[in-house]
This record gives C-alpha cells, structure tokens and sequence, in this order.
C-alpha cells in the first residue's frame, strides 16, 4: 500500500541505523531483546514514540519479550533469514536490514492504507491493531483472533494526525544499509547495474534505491533517466565520500526526466530544447496541465551533471519531491518543473547552468527553501506560477538572484503570476557576466540584479537580506516598461496578446523587513541610470507598498515609496 508522502518527510528524520544483533530467540530472557529494542530506536525513536509506548510488546504479546510475536515482530523475525534482505550481501541480515525489509509492509492487517512506517510514523503500532483481530505467532503455529495489550499507546491511526513538519537536510547515508529493501516494493541498483532498468521494472509505488557511484545510461539518446509512472522514489545513497552522479552518456539532452508517457521523445516534436522550445513544423505551439497527471514523485540524493540542456525536468506532476538533488553545468535549466503542482525543492543546489539554475515554470503550489544556486544566470526563476514560496535560500554569484517573472510567450499555457512570495532568503553578489543565449530576453537583464519582479501581482517580499548585487537589490516593473528599451518591447513582441497586455502590471505587490545593502552601485550598460537598493517602475504604485525596509537608494530618484497600510 502506498505511504502517505508527508509521514516520508517524518522518517527522513530519523538517524542512520547502526548494525546490532540479531532477534533473540524464543525464551530468551528480556535482556537478550533490549540489543533489538535499541536498534529500532535508533532508526525511528527521534521521531516515533511507538517504542517508548510498548516496550518489547512492539514486537512480542509479552512485557518481557520472547514467544509469542505480534505480526510485525514475527516478520522482523522472519525478514532475518530471508537473504533477499540481506542488502549489503555480507550473508547475513542485520536487525538494520530486517526493519528496513518491512517498513512498507501492513503488518497488522487491518486494511488501511497506513504501512508499517506510517504507523511508526504517526506513533502507533505497526504490529497491533485495535479489537480482537490480531494473530500471534510461536515458532510452531499461530493464534487468531487476540485483542492488543492494554497500556502501550495508540494503536492504530484515526486518520485526522496533522502531518509532521518539512524536513531538515536529508540524514547522511554512512552506513553500507540502504533504507529499504530489496524485494517488497523496493529495488536496489548498484554500480555498473541500470538505473533506467530498474525503473522500467518497478511497478507504480515502487523505491528504486541508488548505491553511491558514477552512472551513465546509455538506453536512451536524449534523456539520462525517464520516469512516467506514478509513485516512484528514486533514492541515492548518499554519506561522507558517497554520492551517486548521473553523468551524460554521450551527446544526451536531459539527465531526468519526469513526464506523461506520451512526452519522452522530446526531439520528436522540438528542433532545441533551449528557450523559446522551437517546435517542428506541424506541431502545435503551447501545453497546458492536463490528466491524467503523474503522481507522488520523489528524487533524492542524486548529482546530475554536463547534460546539453536540462538538469531534471518534471511534466505534469501532481505531488513532488525534490531533496538534496545537485545540478552541476547542465546548460540551460538545473532544477526545472513544469506544469506541475503540489511539490516541494529543498536542500538542493544548482550550478553552471547558461538559463536557470532552478526554475518553477506554469505551476502551482510548490515550496522552494533551503537551496543554493550560484554560477548561473538566472539562480531562481519563478514565471507564470501561482502560490510559489521561495524560503531561506542563498542565491549568490549568478547574473540574477531572483527572477519572478509574467511572460508573454508562455501566457498561453498559464496566464497570471500570482503570489510567488520570497522571505528570508540570502540574495548576494549576484554580478557574473550574463551568458545567455544572444538574441534572447534573458540576455537583455543587466548584471548585477538581486531580485527582478516583473509584472508579477499580490506577493511578498519580506526579510531578506540583498546585498552587493552591483545593478539592483529589489526591482520591481510592470513587464512593457521593464523591456521599453530593448528588442522585445510590446510593441513589437509578436508573442503579446490583448490578454496578456491586460495582466502586465505588477500590482498588490509587499515588501517588508528586507535589509538592503550596497545594491546599485557598480551598474554598467544602457540601463545604468536605474541603479538603486529598490526600483518601482509601475505608473500610480498599482498597490504595490513597502514597508520597514533597510536601504540607502530609491529610482525613479527622489521616489517617496508608498506604504503598506
């Protein structure tokens, strides 16, 4: 059975498990268990206080352990001598691997979608479930039909748990025990085996869990890694001196990619996959979100690195996770969802990339927090999204911190940008030199912007700090005056439509509690007179408002910025 995403952010909490002995035999006396005890509160205590609830009845119907077991003991028991979990192939199977073995197992049977690590999760009881409905197991038969012990906490889920917290940078990984296992809904890939095997293998729902190593997938031409089937986690393994690296094979376009069945022949229909996306000839421009959608996608712990154009691409999603992924010199876009909601970017970090090295385009309601970009053109790019939030990251050293953009060109597949809020970021020294394709929109942006808002309406700006970005610390424009003095005025932009130039303002727009220091005073190029700590190019203020904001300099010059009510 599935596990509900949110209770996987919860057992990404947990510590790395040390290897202990092996589950102690029936009569042995309770000390003999206290080694299996430990273990588990090692792997799930810091997060679970099933455990603590139930001592040694977490496994066994008696306060001091041995025969008889519940279901969950009993297949921790029986995990121990099935050498499909023995997944460091030592030839035996560690406590560590028998727990990880079962995690999405329901053990109690009692047919609800919680698996074994929801249950420990939530901090009830994998092993038990509520009434006279639990069997029990000796070594040499079992018992139908016995109720649970009194007095070991919550047995099962009522279903109304909120969900735990967003999680912190994902544990190290240092240990030769991959968090899963191999059979039961788990797949385990090692050096010199296929990724993209592994993945065409697995049934929706399935872990595909990556050992530390230099990959390069040959199977397709474009794409590194291709994904269309829902509930897929794709886990590297991940710990001092342990990283997987997915590399280009060759002359590849894409390192991941993640979309409907019928988009992974992306040359089929494209002659670039660079910005604008030329199409060939016959083939529809545009693309909106559509169903059905891919669902509950999670990747993690994986360096994508010298792809042609893109980084990791998601299509389509519905229900993402993207944590501690690293995109190094992918050329156009590092981190890039698409027509995708409900998802999360953290913890991750993107470099090299001549476009964005992360950017959330024509979706809705995604977190992005705790990345780094630096080296880019674009560090974060937000365009033609809803209900974005971009939280403590670090943009620094790219051409652009923040782009948060309305643009006419993709005004078709989602019109509006509506509010994509930044707080407490970190956006500094973003001066590189711009190395954007000639000819291109991105190519016009000066050096030296910290955050670039344009067009954009009833967002936040608030408590970040933006300093040392030599053109601009917070500029925000209605589109049509921001490009008035460059080749795709509206004028002439043959991408602009009635409606598009009918939503081109920035409006409603906060900026609040933001520290802005040393911005504006290094700006070169045509555009160097707009240099300023914070830049409103919007005619009547059209609501937006600023409010407690540190600075030093204003444009238009001599500005009396409007305040928040």
């Amino acid at each position: 059975m599935k596990r509900p995403a949110a209770l996987d952010l919860a057992l990404a909490l947990a510590p790395a498990l040390a290897a202990t002995a092996l589950l102690g035999l029936a009569a042995a006396p309770a000390a003999a268990f206290r080694g299996t005890l430990d273990a588990w509160q090692a792997r799930y205590g810091a997060v679970s206080p099933s455990g603590d609830a139930a001592g040694c009845q977490l496994c066994h119907a008696n306060a001091n352990g041995g025969s008889p077991w519940n279901a969950y003991g009993w297949d921790v028991l029986v995990s121990l001598d099935d050498a499909s979990c023995d997944l460091n192939a030592d030839g035996t199977v560690s406590n560590a691997e028998a727990f990880f073995c079962i995690e999405l197992l329901n053990s109690d049977g009692d047919g609800s979608a919680y698996d074994n690590a929801s249950e420990i999760g939530l901090g009830t009881q994998p092993g038990w479930t509520n009434g006279p409905f639990n069997t029990l197991f000796t070594r040499t038969g079992s018992v139908a039909n016995q109720p649970p012990p009194a007095g070991i906490g919550p047995v099962d889920p009522d279903g109304t748990e909120p969900p735990p917290p967003p999680p912190p940078p994902p544990p190290a990984d240092d240990e030769d025990v991959p968090p899963g296992q191999l059979q039961r809904q788990t797949i385990v890939v090692r050096p010199g085996q296929s990724i993209q095997a592994a993945i065409d293998r697995a049934a929706p729902g399935t872990r595909v869990y990556v050992l530390a190593g230099v990959y390069r997938e040959t199977a397709d031409p474009t794409n590194g890694l291709h994904i269309t089937k829902s509930g897929i986690r794709l886990i590297g393994q991940t710990g001092p001196g342990k990283r997987v690296v997915l590399e280009n094979a060759g002359n590849q376009r894409n390192g991941i990619v993640v979309v409907p069945d019928d988009r992974t022949e992306c040359m089929a229909c494209h002659t670039d996959l660079s910005q604008p996306f030329p199409v060939k000839e016959g083939v529809a421009m545009g693309l909106e979100m559509r169903e059905p959608m891919t669902h509950g996608i999670e990747i993690r712990g994986i360096t994508i690195r010298g792809f042609r154009n893109n980084g990791l691409f998601t299509e389509n999603v519905d229900g993402f996770q993207i944590v501690d992924v690293e995109s190094v010199d992918n050329a156009d876009y590092g981190i890039f969802p698409t027509l995708s909601k409900n998802g999360i970017v953290t913890h991750s970090r993107a470099t090299g990339s001549h476009d964005s090295g992360i950017w959330v385009e024509t979706s809705e309601n995604v977190l992005v927090s705790y990345n780094l970009v630096e080296g880019n053109v674009n560090g974060f790019e937000v365009s033609n999204s809803d209900d974005i939030l971009l939280a403590h990251n670090v943009a620094r050293h790219n051409t652009v911190g923040m782009a948060i953009l309305l643009l006419p060109d993709i005004f078709d597949d989602r019109a509006g940008a509506k509010r994509i809020d930044m707080r407490d970021n970190h956006i500094h020294d973003n001066n590189e030199p711009n190395t954007a394709r000639p000819g291109s929109i991105l190519a016009e942006v000066p050096s030296g912007t910290g955050i670039l808002h344009l067009g954009v309406d009833d967002s936040e700006i608030a408590r970040n700090r933006i300093e040392n970005n030599g053109f601009s610390g917070i500029a925000i424009a209605d589109y049509c005056i921001a490009v008035s003095l460059s080749p795709f005025t509206c004028a002439v932009d043959p991408t602009i439509t009635d409606e598009f130039l009918a939503d081109e303002g920035a409006e409603n727009n906060r900026v609040v509690g933001n520290i802005l220091v040393n911005n504006g005073t290094n700006a070169s190029g045509p555009l160097f007179f707009l240099a300023a700590d914070l830049t409103l190019l919007s005619p009547s203020h059209r609501g937006n408002c600023f409010e407690d904001n540190v600075y030093t300099t204003v444009f238009p010059p001599g500005l009396v910025l409007p305040s928040c009510d």
